[in-house]
């Protein structure tokens, strides 16, 4: 082989090792952290190439830990503790729902079926396991959120006429909200906003709200005098705001 030969041959051969880079050592172990009440499962992933700690929550409330090769347990658990308070924020915020024909559509705590056909009646009509309507597919979602809130603002306003009269006040003007974070609220002139995404937990919720708002007829704050009102209306107030928590980010997302 020629002089020339064997330099090409050896450049190549350098060439090659150097387009090789090393592999990056990785691993990856589902975890739970068990911290400040309800555990938060998450996927903590180490990389070699990995310098520092971070913090992701993907889509479905997927919580991942991004870490070092040698970081330990105990050091990115601390690391998620300081920042808890976030996390939990982007756990419980709400998830947007996605319309298909046949999904389960949120009903007073329990579910109905999206009965959808172009050729149904173009009303929306429930019976006792599913909403039906016909029409063009595009406009279902507002058909169906347009439903919604006629049936919250009947319900509400029974409710609220019922409470109200319990306590002894004249039943306060209402109006459905759509608001975001809040459920309910009461105006300086006593009028009172209910969201209408309450039609979609169940009934006892909805009266706790209620009981809430009326409340804050006498007591325009959250003292302990606030709450003696409520409990005077609701006495198991304590655990309704326990499942409120728990199954309202959910229809938040409605």
């Amino acid at each position: 082989m020629s002089f020339l030969s064997n330099s090409i041959a050896a450049l190549k051969s350098i060439r090659t090792r150097l387009g090789r880079r090393p592999a990056v050592r990785r691993c990856e172990e589902a975890r739970v952290l068990a911290c400040r009440g309800e555990p938060v499962a998450y996927r903590l992933k180490r990389s070699a190439a990995r310098r520092t700690l971070a913090l992701q929550v993907q889509s479905g409330a997927r919580v991942v830990v991004n870490a070092p090769l040698h970081a330990s347990v105990s050091e990115v658990e601390r690391f998620m503790t300081q920042h808890l308070p976030w996390l939990r924020e982007r756990l419980q915020r709400p998830v947007a729902a996605v319309w298909t024909p046949g999904m389960s559509l949120p009903w007073q705590g329990g579910e109905l079926s999206l009965d959808w056909q172009v050729s149904y009646p173009l009303p929306a009509q429930r019976d006792a396991l599913a909403l039906r309507l016909g029409g063009p597919w595009a406009t279902v979602p507002t058909r169906v959120l347009a439903w919604y809130r006629v049936e919250a603002l009947s319900l509400f306003a029974a409710r609220l006429a019922f409470h109200a009269t319990r306590m002894g006040v004249p039943v306060p003007v209402m109006r459905l909200s759509n608001a975001r974070t809040r459920w309910g609220s009461l105006s300086a002139h006593g009028r009172m906003g209910l969201n209408w995404r309450l039609i979609l937990l169940p009934d006892d919720l909805i009266d706790y709200v209620i009981c809430h708002e009326l409340a804050h007829l006498r007591q325009h704050n959250h003292s302990p005098a606030f709450w003696r009102e409520v409990e005077a209306l609701y006495p198991d107030y304590r655990a309704a705001r326990v499942r409120l928590k728990q199954l309202g980010a959910a229809a938040m997302g409605f």
